[in-house]
Protein backbone atom coordinates (compact mmCIF):
# COMPACT_ATOMS: atom_id res chain seq x y z
CA UNK A 1 0.00 0.00 0.00
CA UNK A 2 2.97 2.33 0.49
CA UNK A 3 3.65 2.40 -3.25
CA UNK A 4 0.01 3.27 -3.87
CA UNK A 5 0.38 6.17 -1.45
CA UNK A 6 3.49 7.38 -3.32
CA UNK A 7 1.61 7.27 -6.63
CA UNK A 8 -1.34 9.17 -5.17
CA UNK A 9 0.93 11.88 -3.72
CA UNK A 10 2.95 12.13 -6.94
CA UNK A 11 -0.26 12.96 -8.83
CA UNK A 12 -1.23 15.73 -6.41
CA UNK A 13 -4.20 13.81 -5.05
CA UNK A 14 -5.57 13.70 -1.53
CA UNK A 15 -5.82 10.58 0.64
CA UNK A 16 -8.40 9.59 3.21
CA UNK A 17 -8.19 6.66 5.63
CA UNK A 18 -11.01 4.61 7.07
CA UNK A 19 -11.61 1.29 8.84
CA UNK A 20 -12.56 -2.08 7.27
CA UNK A 21 -15.89 -2.00 9.10
CA UNK A 22 -18.88 -1.86 6.79
CA UNK A 23 -20.85 0.88 8.54
CA UNK A 24 -17.87 3.18 9.15
CA UNK A 25 -16.36 2.65 5.70
CA UNK A 26 -19.62 3.34 3.85
CA UNK A 27 -20.25 6.50 5.89
CA UNK A 28 -16.71 7.75 5.15
CA UNK A 29 -17.06 7.03 1.43
CA UNK A 30 -20.31 8.97 1.25
CA UNK A 31 -18.57 11.95 2.91
CA UNK A 32 -15.24 11.83 1.02
CA UNK A 33 -16.46 10.76 -2.45
CA UNK A 34 -13.26 8.86 -3.37
CA UNK A 35 -12.29 8.13 -6.96
CA UNK A 36 -10.10 5.10 -6.25
CA UNK A 37 -10.29 2.79 -3.24
CA UNK A 38 -7.14 0.69 -2.73
CA UNK A 39 -7.27 -1.84 0.09
CA UNK A 40 -6.82 -5.41 1.21
CA UNK A 41 -9.61 -7.83 0.18
CA UNK A 42 -11.15 -7.57 3.64
CA UNK A 43 -12.04 -3.93 2.91
CA UNK A 44 -14.24 -4.88 -0.04
CA UNK A 45 -15.68 -7.80 1.87
CA UNK A 46 -16.62 -5.31 4.60
CA UNK A 47 -18.39 -3.10 2.05
CA UNK A 48 -20.41 -6.06 0.78
CA UNK A 49 -21.24 -7.18 4.32
CA UNK A 50 -22.19 -3.61 5.25
CA UNK A 51 -24.70 -3.44 2.40
CA UNK A 52 -26.05 -6.92 3.21
CA UNK A 53 -26.44 -5.98 6.87
CA UNK A 54 -28.27 -2.77 5.99
CA UNK A 55 -30.66 -4.70 3.75
CA UNK A 56 -31.33 -7.32 6.43
CA UNK A 57 -32.14 -4.61 8.95
CA UNK A 58 -34.51 -2.99 6.48
CA UNK A 59 -36.15 -6.36 5.85
CA UNK A 60 -39.54 -6.80 4.23
CA UNK A 61 -40.03 -6.38 0.50
CA UNK A 62 -36.78 -4.42 0.16
CA UNK A 63 -34.70 -7.36 1.39
CA UNK A 64 -36.58 -9.79 -0.86
CA UNK A 65 -36.09 -7.58 -3.89
CA UNK A 66 -32.42 -7.11 -3.06
CA UNK A 67 -31.77 -10.85 -2.75
CA UNK A 68 -33.73 -11.58 -5.93
CA UNK A 69 -32.04 -8.97 -8.09
CA UNK A 70 -28.55 -9.85 -6.80
CA UNK A 71 -29.11 -13.49 -7.79
CA UNK A 72 -30.41 -12.40 -11.20
CA UNK A 73 -27.48 -10.03 -11.75
CA UNK A 74 -24.88 -12.62 -10.77
CA UNK A 75 -26.44 -15.22 -13.08
CA UNK A 76 -26.63 -12.74 -15.96
CA UNK A 77 -23.04 -11.62 -15.36
CA UNK A 78 -21.79 -15.22 -15.43
CA UNK A 79 -23.40 -15.79 -18.82
CA UNK A 80 -22.20 -12.40 -20.08
CA UNK A 81 -18.59 -13.19 -19.17
CA UNK A 82 -18.74 -16.52 -20.98
CA UNK A 83 -20.25 -14.98 -24.09
CA UNK A 84 -17.91 -12.00 -24.26
CA UNK A 85 -14.70 -13.77 -23.19
CA UNK A 86 -14.33 -11.91 -19.90
CA UNK A 87 -13.37 -14.96 -17.84
CA UNK A 88 -9.84 -16.15 -17.20
CA UNK A 89 -9.17 -18.97 -19.67
CA UNK A 90 -6.23 -21.36 -19.14
CA UNK A 91 -7.05 -22.88 -22.52
CA UNK A 92 -8.79 -21.64 -25.64
CA UNK A 93 -12.59 -21.93 -25.56
CA UNK A 94 -15.11 -22.02 -28.40
CA UNK A 95 -16.95 -18.74 -27.79
CA UNK A 96 -19.87 -19.36 -30.27
CA UNK A 97 -20.86 -22.36 -28.14
CA UNK A 98 -21.67 -20.11 -25.19
CA UNK A 99 -23.73 -17.82 -27.42
CA UNK A 100 -25.83 -20.79 -28.52
CA UNK A 101 -26.38 -21.92 -24.94
CA UNK A 102 -26.90 -18.56 -23.26
CA UNK A 103 -28.34 -16.12 -25.82
CA UNK A 104 -32.01 -16.69 -24.94
CA UNK A 105 -31.68 -16.75 -21.09
CA UNK A 106 -29.14 -13.88 -21.24
CA UNK A 107 -31.64 -11.82 -23.27
CA UNK A 108 -34.57 -12.66 -20.98
CA UNK A 109 -32.63 -11.78 -17.83
CA UNK A 110 -31.37 -8.45 -19.17
CA UNK A 111 -34.59 -6.47 -18.43
CA UNK A 112 -34.69 -7.90 -14.90
CA UNK A 113 -31.06 -6.93 -14.30
CA UNK A 114 -31.78 -3.45 -15.67
CA UNK A 115 -34.79 -3.13 -13.34
CA UNK A 116 -32.67 -4.24 -10.40
CA UNK A 117 -30.06 -1.67 -11.38
CA UNK A 118 -32.67 1.09 -11.44
CA UNK A 119 -34.35 0.37 -8.11
CA UNK A 120 -31.60 -1.32 -6.04
CA UNK A 121 -28.05 -1.29 -7.45
CA UNK A 122 -28.04 2.41 -8.32
CA UNK A 123 -28.69 3.23 -4.67
CA UNK A 124 -25.93 0.87 -3.53
CA UNK A 125 -23.44 2.49 -5.90
CA UNK A 126 -24.42 5.86 -4.45
CA UNK A 127 -23.22 4.61 -1.05
CA UNK A 128 -19.68 4.52 -2.49
CA UNK A 129 -19.72 8.25 -3.23
CA UNK A 130 -20.40 10.41 -6.26
CA UNK A 131 -16.98 10.07 -7.89
CA UNK A 132 -16.18 6.38 -7.38
CA UNK A 133 -14.41 4.80 -10.34
CA UNK A 134 -12.80 1.60 -9.07
CA UNK A 135 -11.45 -0.33 -6.14
CA UNK A 136 -8.08 -2.09 -6.16
CA UNK A 137 -7.75 -5.19 -3.99
CA UNK A 138 -4.27 -6.38 -3.05
CA UNK A 139 -2.26 -7.90 -0.23
CA UNK A 140 -4.19 -11.18 -0.32
CA UNK A 141 -6.50 -13.16 -2.55
CA UNK A 142 -9.73 -11.42 -3.57
CA UNK A 143 -12.64 -13.78 -2.70
CA UNK A 144 -14.63 -14.98 -5.69
CA UNK A 145 -18.02 -14.33 -4.07
CA UNK A 146 -17.05 -10.70 -3.34
CA UNK A 147 -15.69 -10.31 -6.87
CA UNK A 148 -18.95 -11.62 -8.34
CA UNK A 149 -21.08 -9.39 -6.12
CA UNK A 150 -19.33 -6.18 -7.15
CA UNK A 151 -19.21 -7.25 -10.80
CA UNK A 152 -22.94 -7.98 -10.82
CA UNK A 153 -23.76 -4.63 -9.21
CA UNK A 154 -21.74 -2.73 -11.79
CA UNK A 155 -18.99 -1.65 -9.39
CA UNK A 156 -15.48 -2.07 -10.75
CA UNK A 157 -13.05 -3.69 -8.33
CA UNK A 158 -9.82 -5.08 -9.74
CA UNK A 159 -7.28 -7.40 -8.14
CA UNK A 160 -3.58 -6.70 -7.97
CA UNK A 161 -0.57 -8.83 -7.09
CA UNK A 162 2.96 -8.21 -5.95
CA UNK A 163 5.73 -8.98 -3.50
CA UNK A 164 8.08 -6.91 -1.38
CA UNK A 165 10.86 -8.38 -3.52
CA UNK A 166 9.26 -6.93 -6.69
CA UNK A 167 8.90 -3.37 -5.38
CA UNK A 168 6.04 -4.58 -5.02
CA UNK A 169 3.48 -4.49 -7.86
CA UNK A 170 3.69 -7.20 -10.53
CA UNK A 171 0.28 -7.03 -12.16
CA UNK A 172 -3.19 -5.53 -11.82
CA UNK A 173 -6.41 -6.48 -13.58
CA UNK A 174 -7.39 -3.84 -16.15
CA UNK A 175 -10.10 -1.42 -15.06
CA UNK A 176 -11.40 -0.74 -18.58
CA UNK A 177 -11.18 -4.34 -19.87
CA UNK A 178 -11.23 -6.60 -16.81
CA UNK A 179 -10.90 -10.37 -16.97
CA UNK A 180 -12.70 -12.14 -14.13
CA UNK A 181 -10.78 -14.52 -11.88
CA UNK A 182 -7.26 -13.28 -12.50
CA UNK A 183 -4.75 -10.62 -11.48
CA UNK A 184 -4.21 -9.27 -14.99
CA UNK A 185 -1.09 -9.18 -17.12
CA UNK A 186 2.35 -8.21 -15.80
CA UNK A 187 3.03 -4.48 -15.91
CA UNK A 188 5.23 -2.98 -18.62
CA UNK A 189 8.85 -4.11 -18.22
CA UNK A 190 7.96 -7.10 -16.06
CA UNK A 191 8.13 -10.66 -17.38
CA UNK A 192 6.46 -13.70 -15.85
CA UNK A 193 6.81 -17.42 -16.47
CA UNK A 194 5.55 -20.65 -14.93
CA UNK A 195 8.03 -23.40 -14.12
CA UNK A 196 7.73 -26.92 -12.72
CA UNK A 197 9.50 -28.09 -9.57
CA UNK A 198 12.66 -28.73 -11.62
CA UNK A 199 12.69 -25.18 -12.98
CA UNK A 200 11.51 -25.98 -16.51
CA UNK A 201 9.24 -23.44 -18.23
CA UNK A 202 5.83 -25.11 -18.72
CA UNK A 203 4.27 -22.30 -20.75
CA UNK A 204 0.66 -21.16 -20.78
CA UNK A 205 -2.25 -23.18 -19.46
CA UNK A 206 -0.26 -25.31 -17.02
CA UNK A 207 0.06 -25.04 -13.26
CA UNK A 208 3.47 -24.37 -11.76
CA UNK A 209 5.59 -21.94 -9.75
CA UNK A 210 5.43 -18.29 -10.75
CA UNK A 211 8.74 -16.58 -11.47
CA UNK A 212 9.20 -12.86 -12.15
CA UNK A 213 11.95 -10.96 -13.99
CA UNK A 214 12.34 -7.24 -14.60
CA UNK A 215 13.70 -3.93 -13.37
CA UNK A 216 11.48 -3.97 -10.29
CA UNK A 217 12.96 -7.21 -8.94
CA UNK A 218 15.29 -6.64 -5.99
CA UNK A 219 19.03 -7.09 -6.25
CA UNK A 220 19.01 -9.41 -3.26
CA UNK A 221 18.47 -9.78 0.47
CA UNK A 222 20.68 -7.48 2.54
CA UNK A 223 23.88 -9.32 3.50
CA UNK A 224 22.20 -12.69 2.79
CA UNK A 225 23.88 -13.96 -0.40
CA UNK A 226 22.90 -17.58 0.29
CA UNK A 227 19.22 -16.60 0.61
CA UNK A 228 19.45 -14.43 -2.50
CA UNK A 229 20.89 -17.35 -4.49
CA UNK A 230 17.90 -19.49 -3.52
CA UNK A 231 15.39 -16.81 -4.55
CA UNK A 232 16.95 -15.48 -7.77
CA UNK A 233 18.63 -17.65 -10.41
CA UNK A 234 21.61 -16.70 -12.56
CA UNK A 235 19.31 -15.29 -15.27
CA UNK A 236 17.56 -12.95 -12.86
CA UNK A 237 14.30 -14.87 -12.39
CA UNK A 238 12.79 -14.43 -8.91
CA UNK A 239 11.00 -17.45 -7.48
CA UNK A 240 7.81 -16.07 -5.90
CA UNK A 241 6.85 -19.28 -4.14
CA UNK A 242 3.33 -18.94 -5.56
CA UNK A 243 1.55 -21.56 -7.62
CA UNK A 244 0.04 -19.94 -10.70
CA UNK A 245 -1.07 -20.37 -14.28
CA UNK A 246 -0.89 -18.10 -17.34
CA UNK A 247 -4.06 -17.83 -19.41
CA UNK A 248 -4.44 -17.62 -23.18
CA UNK A 249 -4.50 -13.83 -23.01
CA UNK A 250 -1.33 -13.61 -20.95
CA UNK A 251 -3.20 -12.96 -17.68
CA UNK A 252 -1.97 -14.48 -14.43
CA UNK A 253 -4.06 -16.46 -11.98
CA UNK A 254 -2.68 -17.31 -8.53
CA UNK A 255 -3.64 -20.79 -7.33
CA UNK A 256 -1.92 -21.01 -3.96
CA UNK A 257 1.48 -20.93 -2.33
CA UNK A 258 4.43 -23.25 -2.33
CA UNK A 259 6.06 -21.32 0.47
CA UNK A 260 4.96 -21.91 4.04
CA UNK A 261 3.89 -18.32 4.68
CA UNK A 262 0.12 -17.94 4.97
CA UNK A 263 -1.46 -14.69 3.78
CA UNK A 264 -4.91 -13.97 5.21
CA UNK A 265 -7.57 -11.91 3.47
CA UNK A 266 -6.72 -8.93 5.63
CA UNK A 267 -3.14 -9.00 4.34
CA UNK A 268 -1.66 -10.43 7.55
CA UNK A 269 1.32 -12.74 7.01
CA UNK A 270 1.46 -15.77 9.27
CA UNK A 271 4.30 -18.24 9.61
CA UNK A 272 2.58 -21.54 10.45
CA UNK A 273 5.59 -23.45 11.77
CA UNK A 274 5.88 -21.67 15.17
CA UNK A 275 2.17 -22.28 15.78
CA UNK A 276 2.46 -25.94 14.77
CA UNK A 277 5.50 -26.49 16.99
CA UNK A 278 3.71 -24.93 19.95
CA UNK A 279 0.56 -27.01 19.38
CA UNK A 280 2.58 -30.20 19.16
CA UNK A 281 3.99 -29.51 22.61
CA UNK A 282 0.68 -30.74 24.00
CA UNK A 283 0.61 -34.43 24.91
CA UNK A 284 -2.77 -34.63 23.21
CA UNK A 285 -1.57 -33.40 19.79
CA UNK A 286 0.62 -35.60 17.64
CA UNK A 287 0.59 -33.52 14.46
CA UNK A 288 -0.77 -30.08 13.65
CA UNK A 289 -0.98 -28.34 10.29
CA UNK A 290 -2.00 -24.69 10.33
CA UNK A 291 -3.87 -23.54 7.23
CA UNK A 292 -5.72 -20.44 6.10
CA UNK A 293 -4.32 -19.09 2.83
CA UNK A 294 -6.74 -16.43 1.52
CA UNK A 295 -9.17 -17.01 4.38
CA UNK A 296 -10.45 -14.58 7.00
CA UNK A 297 -8.72 -16.47 9.78
CA UNK A 298 -6.52 -19.47 10.42
CA UNK A 299 -7.70 -23.05 10.73
CA UNK A 300 -5.92 -26.31 11.40
CA UNK A 301 -5.81 -30.02 10.71
CA UNK A 302 -5.01 -31.82 13.95
CA UNK A 303 -4.05 -35.45 14.48
CA UNK A 304 -4.58 -36.17 18.20
CA UNK A 305 -2.33 -38.49 20.16
CA UNK A 306 -4.46 -41.62 20.06
CA UNK A 307 -3.23 -43.15 23.29
CA UNK A 308 -3.47 -39.98 25.40
CA UNK A 309 -6.89 -39.03 24.05
CA UNK A 310 -8.31 -42.47 24.71
CA UNK A 311 -7.02 -42.30 28.29
CA UNK A 312 -8.70 -38.92 28.73
CA UNK A 313 -11.95 -40.31 27.29
CA UNK A 314 -12.00 -43.22 29.74
CA UNK A 315 -11.22 -40.94 32.68
CA UNK A 316 -14.08 -38.65 31.69
CA UNK A 317 -16.59 -41.39 30.90
CA UNK A 318 -16.74 -40.62 27.19
CA UNK A 319 -17.92 -43.81 25.49
CA UNK A 320 -16.51 -44.84 22.09
CA UNK A 321 -16.11 -47.95 19.96
CA UNK A 322 -13.25 -46.79 17.74
CA UNK A 323 -10.82 -43.89 17.44
CA UNK A 324 -12.87 -42.47 14.57
CA UNK A 325 -15.98 -42.70 16.74
CA UNK A 326 -14.16 -40.88 19.54
CA UNK A 327 -13.10 -38.02 17.27
CA UNK A 328 -16.69 -37.53 16.16
CA UNK A 329 -17.80 -36.92 19.75
CA UNK A 330 -18.72 -33.31 20.49
CA UNK A 331 -17.15 -33.47 23.95
CA UNK A 332 -13.81 -34.44 22.41
CA UNK A 333 -13.94 -31.48 20.02
CA UNK A 334 -14.69 -29.11 22.91
CA UNK A 335 -11.77 -30.58 24.88
CA UNK A 336 -9.35 -30.20 21.96
CA UNK A 337 -10.69 -26.71 21.28
CA UNK A 338 -9.88 -25.69 24.86
CA UNK A 339 -6.32 -26.94 24.36
CA UNK A 340 -5.86 -25.08 21.08
CA UNK A 341 -7.28 -21.84 22.50
CA UNK A 342 -5.09 -22.10 25.59
CA UNK A 343 -1.92 -22.69 23.55
CA UNK A 344 -2.48 -20.18 20.74
CA UNK A 345 -3.20 -17.22 22.97
CA UNK A 346 -1.86 -13.82 23.93
CA UNK A 347 -0.24 -15.22 27.06
CA UNK A 348 2.01 -17.32 24.80
CA UNK A 349 2.87 -14.35 22.62
CA UNK A 350 0.50 -14.99 19.73
CA UNK A 351 -1.35 -12.15 18.02
CA UNK A 352 -5.12 -11.96 17.55
CA UNK A 353 -5.04 -12.94 13.87
CA UNK A 354 -2.98 -16.03 14.75
CA UNK A 355 -5.83 -17.55 16.75
CA UNK A 356 -7.36 -20.77 15.43
CA UNK A 357 -11.15 -20.63 15.87
CA UNK A 358 -11.91 -23.90 14.05
CA UNK A 359 -10.09 -27.07 13.10
CA UNK A 360 -10.63 -30.62 11.85
CA UNK A 361 -9.57 -33.74 13.74
CA UNK A 362 -7.79 -36.43 11.71
CA UNK A 363 -7.58 -40.11 12.60
CA UNK A 364 -4.74 -41.31 10.36
CA UNK A 365 -1.04 -40.29 10.62
CA UNK A 366 0.59 -38.62 7.62
CA UNK A 367 2.51 -40.86 5.21
CA UNK A 368 5.68 -40.37 3.17
CA UNK A 369 4.78 -39.92 -0.48
CA UNK A 370 1.31 -38.69 0.40
CA UNK A 371 1.39 -35.80 2.86
CA UNK A 372 5.13 -36.00 3.60
CA UNK A 373 8.21 -35.75 1.42
CA UNK A 374 11.09 -38.21 1.59
CA UNK A 375 12.65 -35.83 4.13
CA UNK A 376 9.53 -36.11 6.32
CA UNK A 377 8.60 -32.54 5.48
CA UNK A 378 5.00 -31.44 5.05
CA UNK A 379 3.94 -30.99 1.42
CA UNK A 380 1.41 -28.27 2.15
CA UNK A 381 0.09 -27.91 -1.38
CA UNK A 382 -0.76 -31.62 -1.41
CA UNK A 383 -2.40 -31.47 2.00
CA UNK A 384 -4.76 -28.75 0.74
CA UNK A 385 -5.87 -31.08 -2.05
CA UNK A 386 -6.06 -34.28 0.00
CA UNK A 387 -8.09 -32.71 2.77
CA UNK A 388 -10.26 -30.37 0.69
CA UNK A 389 -13.46 -31.72 2.28
CA UNK A 390 -12.20 -31.21 5.83
CA UNK A 391 -10.90 -27.73 5.03
CA UNK A 392 -14.21 -26.75 3.46
CA UNK A 393 -15.91 -27.57 6.76
CA UNK A 394 -13.28 -25.69 8.76
CA UNK A 395 -13.75 -22.48 6.75
CA UNK A 396 -17.49 -22.75 6.29
CA UNK A 397 -18.98 -19.32 7.03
Amino acid sequence: MREVEYVILSQGCAMAYSKPIGKILLEDMAKMNPVILPGVPRVFEAVMEGVDRKMRRTGGITLKLYNFFVRVAILHSRMHRKMFRQNFMPKQEVTPLWWILFLIPWTLLFPLKALGDAIIFKKIRAMLGKNFRAGIAGGGSYPKNVDEWFWALGVEVVEGYGLTETAPIVSVRHITRPVFGCIGEPLYGINARIVDMEGNDVGKGKKGVLQIKGGTVMKGYYKRPELTAKAIDSDGWLDTGDLAIIGVGGELKILGRVKDTIVLRGGENVEPVPLEVKLEESVYIQTAVVVGQDQRNLGALILPNKEELEIWAKQNNVAFESFEDLLANEEVYKFMDSIVRDIISAKNGFRAFERIPRFALLSKPFEVGRELSAKQELMRYKISELYAKELKAVFKE
